[in-house]
Parts: C-alpha cells; structure tokens; sequence
C-alpha cells in the first residue's frame, strides 16, 4: 500500500487484492481504480472492443498481413470478442468494493461513500452490458429457439475460493434490470460531484451514466428512456461538441475534446503496443507525420464505407493513404499516436453518439417524432459539412439516414457489428454475408467455464 499517493493521482497500472485492500479510503479508491485498469486490456478497449466489432460488420478490409484478426474479418466460426474473465474478475472487484461500503471502514466520510459507489455502480453498468450484447442477443432481436440468455448475472463478493457459485446464464431481461438499476444509481450519486477536475473524462459521472443509459435504452428499444437519459447528459455536457473548423484536430488531441468518458493511456500501458495497440492494428504508421511503413496496419478501411463519405464530408480528413506496401490501402487516422507514440485514449461514450442515439429514438417512437429526429442528425451532417435533411426525409428514409449518419460518424470505435445485431440485420460483405440467424453472431462462452460451470450453456455447437 506504499504507493496509495501515487494511485489517487494517476491511473494505476496494477491491480490490487481485494482481500488486503479495504482497509481505509486510499485503498478503497485504488481498488476502484484496478477496475478502471482492466478497461484497457488488449481483450477489452485497448483493442478487441473497438476493432474486432469493426472487423466482423462491414466496415474494414483485412490486408492478411499480417494474418493477426484475418479470421475475424472472414467471421470464421468461434472468431469473436472474448472478455468474459477480465469482466468477471473487474466485477468481481466492484462487488467487494460495494459491499465494503455498506460497512464502510474508519475514515470513509459519505461525500467518498456516494462518490466511490456511484463510479462502481456505473463500470459494472458498462462491463456487464459489454458482456450481454458479446456473449447474447439483445433484448428485442433474437432467434428464439437458441436463445439461451445472457451471462451469469454476479453480486455477490468472492474472496475465496469456498465462496464460488456456479450460475446459469440470466435471462437478457435480469441482466438489463440491473444495468438500468445501476446506472441509475450511479446518475444519482454522481450528479453534482467531480472526481477529478482536470481530467473528468477518465471517471465515471452523472454525465457518464446518463450517456450510457441512452445507448443501453436504445438496444432495449426503450425510446423514451433514450430521450430523457440523452437530455440529460447533453445538459451536462454543454458545450463539448466539436465544431466542424475543430473536428479534424480534436482527433489529433490527447483526450477527445467530446469525450463524455474515455479509457486513458498512458505510455507503456499497452501490453504489446508493437503488435496490439489500435495505432498498429489501423495504420502503417508511427506518428501523422511518418514517411515509412512501420509494423503492421493489417485493420484497414473497406471500399463500402470510404465510398459513402460525400467529397466534402469533413471526416473524410481522418482517412489517409498508408504507407509502403499499405501505400494503396485507405487507413483511419483516429488512433494514431495523438500525443505520442501509442498514446491513443479510447473514448467509450462521447457527444456524437448521444445525438445519434436520441436522433434515432425520436424517429422509431411511436407515433414518431421525425421534427425532432431531424433537428439531431442536422447537428451530425451540419457539423460534417452536409446540407440538412429536410420534411422531404421521414419514414424509414429518415431511420436509414440516422444509421447511415451514424456508422459514418462512429466508424472504427467499435459500434458497427452491435449497430447490426441490435436491430435483428444481416452483415453484408463482399467476402461472404452473415445472416443474423446463423451462429456467427455470438461469442463462444470460453471453454474453460463451461467445463467448470456444467451449468453454462454454450452458444450453438461451439
């Protein structure tokens, strides 16, 4: 515990044992910020979340070389995400950190209570959602007859090894419940507090969670909740949007200047930042400026997405050639060594979803609000440098170009495969289609646990 000081000040890049380190309000918080760490495993957004949703949709090109994700890119059987054991082992954490706190040790004023819970209540919100739309269907697109729920749904604290249990899979319907509880939860201790002043994106806030619960009403169909949660966090936010004179350079910046919360990278935070950041997997680049191929950029972009992007579209400025023998392929440029080299924040929810989110909600209510739904994807298409859409555009044209606005504006952070799925649709690529219906779309439970756990039972044939 010699390095606590340490730990309030910067992320950690350890993490620390649940059984030692409840014992006072530094250890507490370190403990939360372990949580914070295993957000930026390879497995979860330090690549897999963001390029492997984009590998299995209908956004990317392989270069098969090298042959790293060409699977995944080929939606080979039992290709996939796979972030069950670091999600577990996170919520794991959460759990004990909770239940500490109903019992909280000596020194632990209520102002620490409320702000540590809020932030715990609000990653086990977004681990365990991450894990429902991986491993299951969501809630209102299924194929009922191999629907065989969600994942196990985990509250209780473990410390040893007599306190294991071995859960079947939730019903998708529990595992939401408690991610709107949680979320909930965590708007209402969060709201009117700071955890950190200057870097407010890299915590958990009321803001944060009202941002993630537009996204997680949106799978659920939950279209008025979708409304109200993105009000609520574009009041919070106010002012954050990129212009269009800034868009290209908020993308060159260390924190995404529209990040509502973003997963920090500090150097030396990757793994294996030669073979697994995002920098490598996107680019044959080291830096924007860089005149020689380095390593791999075997993640390019496809021919169908480049080509919807109109000339004058401004995110068209995030795409570049890459270099030597990527020297014809098209690359995104969003993460790619912003303040040096593999020092790329990931942002997980920011203002340009929220738009899209609520945009989309207003057109699928019913009766629906097309006035409304148009007024938000002007603020995407106005801001890309596009003309607006006008009352000439409703019905599922209007729904078509909300999605279409969003997998331009969103494209390469992860949303495009979950944009698919969520909604019941077919992925259409040139390589071969993946109906929605076949068991490509699901994750395999790992192995491991359905040995371990008999009463696990596994997607499909796996």
């Amino acid at each position: 515990m010699s390095s606590c000081d340490r730990i309030l000040d910067v992320t950690p890049k350890q993490s620390i044992d649940s059984r030692i380190a409840l014992e006072s309000p530094e250890a507490i918080r370190a403990s939360l910020n372990s949580v914070y760490a295993y957000l930026r495993q390879t497995s979860q957004y330090g690549r897999d979340l963001i390029a492997i949703p984009e590998l299995l949709a209908d956004n990317t090109d392989h270069t098969n070389n090298p042959t790293e994700l060409y699977s995944h890119f080929r939606n080979q059987p039992g290709a996939h995400m796979g972030i069950w054991g670091s999600s577990y082992s996170a919520i794991n954490e959460i759990n004990n950190i909770l239940h500490v706190l109903e019992n909280p040790p000596t020194g632990v004023s209520n102002e620490f209570k409320e702000n540590i819970a809020g932030q715990a209540h609000f990653l086990r919100a977004l681990y365990y959602h991450n894990l429902s739309k991986i491993y299951g269907y969501d809630p209102k697109a299924s194929v009922d007859e191999v629907n065989y729920g969600s994942v196990p749904l985990m509250l209780a604290p473990v410390l040893n090894t007599d306190q294991v249990t071995y859960p079947s899979r939730a019903s998708v319907e529990d595992i939401y419940t408690l991610i709107y509880e949680d979320l909930e939860t965590a708007y209402n201790l969060l709201n009117g507090k700071t955890v950190d002043a200057s870097n407010p994106e890299y915590y958990a806030s009321a803001a944060a969670a009202a941002a993630l619960f537009s996204r997680v009403a949106l799978y659920n169909e939950d279209y008025d909740r979708v409304i109200t949660e993105a009000a609520s966090a574009l009041e919070l936010i106010s002012g954050k949007f990129m212009t269009n004179s800034a868009y290209i350079a908020g993308w060159r910046q260390m924190k995404l200047p529209e990040s509502i919360f973003e997963v920090v990278f500090h150097l030396g935070d990757y793994a294996d930042p030669v073979n697994e950041s995002l920098r490598v997997t996107f680019t044959s680049r080291q830096t924007l400026n860089a005149t020689a191929f380095s390593n791999r950029g075997n993640v390019v972009v496809g021919a169908d997405l480049y080509g919807r992007y109109a000339s004058n579209d401004v995110r068209r400025g995030l795409f570049m050639n890459g270099l030597g023998r990527n020297a014809s392929r098209i690359e995104i440029t969003k993460f790619l060594s912003r303040s040096a080299i593999n020092h790329d924040n990931v942002p997980v929810i920011r203002v340009s979803e929220v738009y899209l989110n609520r945009a989309e909600a207003y057109a699928k209510s019913n009766p629906a609000q097309e006035d409304l739904a148009r007024q938000d994807v002007n603020v995407i298409r106005e801001r890309a440098g596009l003309t607006p859409v006008t009352t000439n555009l409703s019905g599922q044209a209007l729904i078509d170009e909300i999605l279409l606005q969003r997998r331009l504006e969103l494209a390469f952070e992860g949303h495009r495969f979950f944009d698919l799925k969520r909604q019941g649709m077919d992925i259409i690529k040139p390589i071969g289609n993946v109906r929605f219906d076949e068991p490509r779309i699901l994750a395999p439970l790992p192995y491991t646990e359905t040995q371990r756990n008999t009463n696990l039972k596994q997607n499909f044939d796996f």
